[in-house]
């Protein structure tokens, strides 16, 4: 049976932004792996900030091809939204269990929550906008140079001592978890991974996958607001 047109174009859709997406997951678990080194001497961190920022033109590279991922995930998310929506301009009188998750119903709410967040993280740490802009008097000096880098790991601990800021933070990373659960089964279904044989298993994976990353990124700014890290 051939597809019309609007079926090509929204399987297209749905292929791109998972890729888009599978990027910006695998983005997270590295970003999710520096992060931890906050339970380490200060050394680590701060030389893992240092060696990024004395490799500018990677640096940027990685920066740009990320904005860019960021970008066509947005933009193809918003489509297949407005196709859906334009599908059915009246909503279900009644939303049964079977016919949508909470997830699914919520990804274009916890997107932008999401997207909110990652604009506040630029804010609050890398352009260190009022109030934070106290964090570029936190210095840290090696002791076998005497040279003077940021204190990137004293930032992340001041940051996070603010229970507003803690809190914002726990609350995105708690949609962006239903957030992946929803997407990684969207994409191991849109790839054909998905069928009633093999369903349980998927989404047991899918969901592991978020929870893992949950619990490695929330595990930062708990620890440092409960006093556990110094």
């Amino acid at each position: 049976m051939q597809l019309p047109p609007r079926s090509y174009s929204t399987i297209g859709l749905k292929i791109v932004m998972g890729l888009s997406g599978l990027i910006l997951f695998l983005f997270l678990v590295v970003h999710m792996l520096g992060n931890w080194q906050v339970f380490l001497p200060p050394y680590y961190m701060n030389t893992y900030a240092y060696f990024l920022k004395s490799k500018p033109l990677l640096l940027w590279t990685i920066r740009l091809f990320l904005l860019l991922t960021l970008v066509v995930h947005v933009y193809t998310a918003i489509r297949l939204w407005r196709i859906n929506r334009n599908a059915r301009p009246f909503p279900y009188a009644l939303i049964l269990p079977n016919q949508a998750s909470f997830e699914s119903r919520t990804m274009i709410f916890s997107g932008f929550v999401i997207l909110l967040f990652i604009l506040f993280h630029l804010y609050h740490f890398s352009f260190k906008a009022p109030p934070f802009e106290y964090f570029k008097n936190f210095l840290y000096v090696f002791e076998k140079t005497k040279e003077s880098i940021p204190d990137v790991r004293a930032m992340v601990i001041a940051g996070f001592q603010n229970p507003w800021v803690t809190f914002f933070y726990v609350f995105s990373l708690t949609l962006l978890f239903f957030h992946l659960r929803h997407a990684l089964e969207s994409f191991l279904n849109s790839l054909g991974f998905v069928n009633s044989r093999s369903l349980p298993w998927e989404k047991i994976i899918a969901h592991a996958f978020a929870l893992v990353l949950y619990g490695g990124f929330v595990i930062v700014p708990l620890a440092i607001f409960f006093k556990l890290v110094h």
